[in-house]
């Protein structure tokens, strides 16, 4: 995996997948993490955006969102989550 890695790192070819990338990482961590409660709509420039049933579930995990961030960055190895938005679907 470390060879794949620095394949990726030094091509400028590849460059423009780094964030993409990124943001696929992030979202499957945080939809590990979801157990049904929400859903992963996406990440980007540290914002997680994610989505919910209803306006009380979206209440409860506004309660929760520090400790959502922090388990997501726990996970990822880096502080990368800064905010969380929710949705209602």
């Amino acid at each position: 995996m470390d060879k794949i890695n620095k394949q990726f790192r030094h091509n400028p070819r590849y460059l423009k997948l780094r964030k993409p990338l990124e943001a696929a990482r992030i979202c499957g961590v945080a939809l590990r993490l979801a157990q049904g409660r929400f859903e992963v709509i996406s990440f980007k420039q540290g914002l997680l955006t994610l989505a919910t049933k209803n306006s009380g579930e979206a209440a409860n995990l506004q309660l929760e969102s520090q400790k959502i961030i922090d388990e997501v960055n726990q996970k990822v190895g880096e502080d990368v989550v800064k905010n969380i938005r929710y949705k209602i679907k």
